[in-house]
């Protein structure tokens, strides 16, 4: 009883006292960067009608500098206004679970007959959202786009707890409310999946879906599917991109510290509910300051996305556009589904969530908690597609082996792509060459 009490205090004073510190502190810097540029652009710009004449070099070389990080564009525009800018037909849908959440999917096409039978689902990774996909934000680089101009029905879905998946029918405020945070990845592939599946068949009225999944998008679908074995019918093929159903061997320094050291545990016990869930201000002036003073911001934040996700290379990512991906970016996640993660890690194998001895005891039985039923996917038997990077420090070749392992292998092929990081599947500016156009293949053998 006590350590609730002190579970619900602190998730009180990081809803009040923390969350608008953070906000305050964010604010005073954003505005200060923003005035100081202004001013210094007026400044020199006064210099520049006299100097650029005779002397084109120190002040009219700064000016031009500073004009090129304005507008910073897409920081300032709602994600779902850039795919339309882009001349796309989209929709945003809500989806209802049996359990109550509301999740948002969003479907893009260019064609409104739908001349492909079968609709692709995208799902995206942990911390992530439907956003993800649209990093690159340009028709040959990104993945939505390629597959929307080529006729293809595009649906791009959100699970429960992300930025853009944030509701449900009985909580009339969920942002101070922590029941609705009391979700995990049991959760997520127990009501989300399924949920997100039937929804587009329904729509559409189509018999099968094509199920893409990134990281934990995978895990989901693993997790349903090895205890539903019989909702595979609902799938025409499967297509994951750093497939995850086993992370024994997570080798991001960070995160193993993390885990050591029980952070995310730490953070979910002391009662702060969620994990990089922002305001919409909030990722705004990140993503400002990512342009204004690329040399302390952009750093900093490429630095806090490599040490979670692994370390792409550079020339992989565009960090020209850095600044839009965090003002959209990340997703955010429950802390008890962040938590659960850890546990897969220690645990070496894809497990429901571990309340401790006593806890299990009622929920489950037993004293551990019990593993998923993976040794069921022998009966996976639609065509499967799997993608790794040798870069890819989460999940590595010896957790793919494992994995291989627990699946039926008639219908499967897997490809590894040099240099690639967690993050490459999406983010890669020469994905549309190394990945994308096997994805399309996939995708064309399956739509008969």
């Amino acid at each position: 009883m006590n350590f609730q009490i002190i579970q619900t205090i602190t998730f009180y004073f990081f809803i009040w006292v923390i969350k608008p510190f953070a906000n305050v502190g964010l604010s005073f810097t954003y505005y200060s960067a923003y005035i100081a540029i202004y001013l210094t652009d007026y400044v020199l710009s006064l210099f520049v009608k006299e100097c650029e004449s005779r002397n084109q070099t120190f002040f009219h070389k700064l000016r031009k500098i500073l004009n090129k990080h304005k507008p910073y564009y897409g920081v300032y525009t709602q994600a779902t206004d850039i795919i339309l800018d882009q001349g796309y037909n989209f929709e945003s849908h809500k989806i209802i679970t049996e359990d109550g959440y509301i999740l948002t999917i969003w479907r893009i096409y260019k064609d409104v007959t739908h001349p492909h039978p079968n609709p692709i689902i995208m799902q995206h990774g942990l911390l992530d959202s439907s956003w993800s996909w649209f990093i690159n934000n340009d028709k040959k680089l990104t993945l939505p786009y390629i597959l929307a101009d080529q006729g293809y029905d595009v649906w791009l879905a959100n699970n429960r707890g992300n930025k853009y998946s944030i509701g449900h029918t009985k909580f009339q405020s969920v942002d101070y409310n922590q029941q609705y945070w009391d979700c995990s990845f049991d959760d997520l592939a127990k009501y989300d999946f399924k949920a997100i599946v039937l929804y587009v068949k329904n729509v559409t009225q189509r018999a099968k879906v094509i199920y893409i999944g990134h990281s934990q998008g995978t895990t989901q679908a693993f997790a349903y599917l090895s205890n539903n074995i019989e909702f595979q019918h609902h799938l025409k093929c499967f297509i994951g991109l750093g497939p995850a159903m086993f992370i024994s061997n997570l080798r991001s320094t960070f995160l193993q510290w993390a885990i050591k050291l029980y952070i995310f545990e730490l953070i979910y016990y002391l009662g702060i509910p969620y994990f990089f869930v922002f305001d919409d201000g909030f990722n705004i002036k990140i993503g400002a300051l990512c342009y204004m003073i690329p040399s302390i911001f952009r750093s900093f934040f490429f630095e806090v996305t490599n040490q979670l996700c692994g370390f792409p290379q550079k020339n992989k990512i565009d960090l020209n556009r850095f600044g839009n991906m965090v003002a959209h970016e990340p997703g955010g996640s429950a802390s008890k589904n962040i938590v659960q993660w850890m546990q897969f890690f220690r645990s070496k194998q894809l497990q429901y969530f571990d309340y401790g001895s006593s806890q299990n005891m009622v929920l489950y039985g037993q004293r551990d908690p019990p593993p998923y039923p993976v040794d069921n996917l022998k009966n996976f038997i639609i065509p499967k597609y799997f993608y790794l990077g040798t870069k890819d420090v989460i999940t590595d070749t010896d957790d793919l082996g494992k994995m291989l392992n627990k699946l039926d292998q008639t219908h499967m092929k897997v490809e590894f792509i040099d240099d690639y990081a967690h993050l490459d599947y999406v983010w890669a500016v020469d994905a549309h060459v190394k990945l994308y156009p096997q994805i399309l293949k996939n995708i064309k053998e399956n739509q008969n």
